[in-house]
């Protein structure tokens, strides 16, 4: 079985949030759509002055669908969380 997952990309400030999102049984319009929402979902919810870990813990707890979340900031240190592992 095929897994498929939506990647986003988000700037807030110095921090990279990206968003591996669930891409449900395939490619599709309304997984584009709904991966979309969440990346603006995350850069809503995001203040740049956030630890880039507890930012991905807050991103994990509050948006659906997210198969992992990973923070960054300047220098690239960060965090990265999976909500959902087994």
């Amino acid at each position: 079985m095929r897994v498929y997952e939506l990647m986003r990309t988000v700037a807030v400030g110095p921090l990279r949030i990206r968003l591996w999102i669930d891409g449900d049984e395939g490619p599709c319009e309304h997984c584009e759509e709904m991966a979309d929402e969440l990346a603006l979902c995350a850069s809503t919810l995001a203040d740049e002055e956030d630890d880039p870990l507890v930012l991905a813990e807050k991103l994990a707890n509050t948006l659906n669908n997210l198969n992992a979340i990973e923070v960054t900031d300047s220098n690239g240190n960060g965090g990265l969380v999976y909500p959902n592992w087994p």
